[in-house]
């Protein structure tokens, strides 16, 4: 399959991941190129009717009666993406899971079924929050596979109980990238990597730097760099393991020595994933962008850690 990439969006029941998506829906993610799937437990899945009754409403997959983490064997789970890639030709898939889904089991599957991991995505309520994390051990999984946290309903609780939740938090998952959101508000160009996607290829326009400007209100922004060069596999990995904090996300398509084949990697919050493609069509050399805090500040630093990785192979 050409590459996918997939984001998850979890969260224990009554967080509110059905009204972040209907945000999203009603904005940035109404595009053709993105397929949402609605898993419901029950045999009426009421998540989906309120999806449909947005933009992109073609683009909405039920599936109800059971929870896609265990209720689906892998072998269906696999033909049901493959024909939703047929289908749809989708450059993203979002899947809402029930609120009792494992994440990390979905994660595994998402991989193994030939897709990318884009992101985890895990919706809190932050008035519920303890209870939940009472009744239900998932809760736990659940924000502990996060790459981001979205702290919903943060109007409904004080600055001091809010204050334990985000410890909590904490504790639980070091690495994920936390949001405060009111009815699911939040920003959904770093949450869906719609800046990824936005300012790939900008490199292309005969500089091997391009800088996109700031994306966000909080400083985030964007910058696209390019290789001619085959690239070392080793030290590539090495490059991603030492990104800095700042860089919240990248994404690209790299060419390695010594292979015909393209990888489309995904950074994450530093965990990151390399996936190898067939692509005729893909860059020559090879392109990545980085999003995140401030990012004009580690161009020095990104731009020389890409041109490490570069061997003499130029074909």
């Amino acid at each position: 399959m050409k590459p996918v990439a997939v984001d998850i969006v979890t969260g224990f029941l009554g967080s509110g991941k059905t009204t972040l998506l209907a945000h999203a829906l009603a904005g940035p993610l109404a595009r053709p190129d993105v397929v949402f799937i609605v898993n419901e437990l029950g045999d009426i899945g009421l998540d989906g009717r309120v999806l449909t009754g947005m933009a992109s409403a073609e683009t909405v997959v039920e599936l109800a009666g059971g929870c896609i983490c265990c209720s689906v064997e892998d072998a269906r789970f696999d033909l049901a993406v493959r024909d939703l890639v047929d289908r749809f030709d989708p450059a993203l898939i979002v899947i809402e899971t029930t609120g009792i889904a494992d994440p990390y089991v979905l994660g595994q599957r998402i991989t193994t079924a030939g897709l990318g991991l884009d992101a985890i995505i895990t919706v809190v309520d932050a008035e519920s929050f303890s209870s939940s994390a009472r009744a239900a051990r998932v809760v736990r999984s659940q924000v502990s596979a996060a790459d981001f946290i979205v702290v919903n309903k943060v109007d409904l609780c004080d600055a001091r109980r809010l204050g334990q939740l985000r410890s909590r938090l904490r504790r639980w998952n070091r690495r994920a990238r936390v949001f405060d959101a009111v009815r699911g508000a939040v920003d959904c160009d770093l949450l869906f990597g719609l800046g990824l996607r936005r300012y790939r290829g900008q490199g292309e326009a005969g500089t091997a730097v391009a800088r996109a400007g700031h994306l966000h209100q909080d400083g985030i922004g964007a910058l696209s760099l390019r290789s001619g060069r085959a690239l070392d596999r080793d030290r590539f990995e090495r490059f991603l393991g030492r990104l800095p904090e700042a860089v919240v996300r990248a994404k690209g398509v790299v060419r390695f020595a010594d292979t015909p084949w393209r990888c489309v990697f995904n950074y994450t919050c530093g965990r990151y994933e390399l996936n190898w493609v067939q692509w005729p069509s893909a860059p020559a050399g090879s392109e990545a962008v980085f999003i995140g805090r401030e990012i004009e500040r580690a161009e020095p630093m990104l731009a020389g850690g890409l041109a490490a990785c570069e061997t003499a192979d130029t074909d």
